[in-house]
């Protein structure tokens, strides 16, 4: 049976719906949760006071940003400041948990809420099982503490840090009849569509590419993450190139308000199972970062003033 290049993100797109109405509906801000997260038998069941819930999906061995929000027992958010992070190892067969990294991460505002998530870049060295031990105070000063599990699988979907990006055509504004017909964007940045990816690698010079479908993301993050681009565009200037790659082909083309024209060919060629994202690009085409879900412009402004 032939799989449509589209079922990855289609498949996600069922189980987000389906996660939403039954567990998130209090979290419009968890919307792009992943139906990999594992959540317990104890937490179904109202066990523990506070559990975590893991959106990014695409976990593998090596660097990793992981986005994750706090829930209560009636499944409300519980925000902080930051929080202190413990991963531990899940070794097979044995009874103690190995500690690999201990760190403080950020609260990151969502765009879509007054809430957010936290984030937390994690190493990881080997496949497996591991826990998340999370320590923080609320807002209200409630001393918190919870617990996330994450299934790292040997190599992500997506490019890895440090490898080629792929060479992928895509469309530009001068190869479009009308700029609706390569974004779903309302107000779209034409500075975003001058090269195709394929043009950009060529010159030697950062990329910043977001896959984004504005008018279609189930987490309502899209068009802020494409905004954020904006913004790096601006403050960084031409020391880089900048892309926003939609998802579906014709998005102007509907039915029943959701695209008709299936996912363009670079969603298939970098394996994206969700979106947004946004990825880094040196100078000589390796992958620098990469940001599943929602990404400020400060934190890909970081990252990529590292390759000047």
């Amino acid at each position: 049976m032939t799989i449509h290049p589209a079922a990855p993100i289609r498949r996600f797109m069922g189980k987000l719906n389906h996660r939403t109405i039954l567990l998130l509906l209090p979290l419009l801000l968890l919307a792009a949760c992943s139906g990999d997260t594992i959540i317990s038998s104890e937490q179904e069941a109202g066990g523990p006071e506070y559990s975590a819930i893991i959106i990014t999906s695409d976990l593998a061995v090596g660097p990793n940003r992981i986005l994750f929000g706090i829930i209560n027992r009636d499944g409300m958010p519980v925000p902080g400041p930051s929080a202190e992070v413990e991963s531990y190892f899940m070794v097979p067969g044995a009874e103690e948990r190995e500690l690999r990294e201990s760190l403080t991460v950020p609260f990151i505002n969502w765009p879509t809420s007054v809430l957010g998530v936290f984030g937390a870049p994690l190493d990881f060295d080997t496949a497996g099982l591991y826990q998340l031990d999370i320590n923080y105070t609320s807002n209200e000063g409630t001393p918190i503490f919870a617990q996330g599990n994450l299934l790292i699988k040997e190599s992500a979907s997506t490019p890895a840090i440090g490898a080629a990006a792929p060479t992928s055509v895509t469309n530009t504004a001068a190869n479009a009849e009308d700029i609706s017909h390569i974004t779903s964007a309302s107000n779209p940045d034409l500075d975003l569509y001058q090269y195709s990816v394929h043009e950009a690698l060529e010159q030697a010079k950062p990329l910043v590419v977001v896959f984004a479908t504005p008018a279609f993301c189930l987490s309502a993050t899209c068009g802020p993450q494409v905004a954020q681009l904006t913004s790096v565009k601006e403050s960084v200037g031409d020391l880089a190139n900048y892309i926003h790659v939609e998802v579906f082909e014709e998005p102007h083309e509907t039915e029943d308000q959701r695209p008709t024209g299936g996912l363009v060919p670079a969603v298939r060629e970098w394996g994206l199972p969700t979106e947004p994202w946004t990825f880094i690009i040196d100078a000589q085409g390796l992958v620098h970062a990469k940001f599943e879900q929602f990404a400020t412009a400060e934190e890909i402004e970081e990252k990529l003033l590292e390759l000047f």
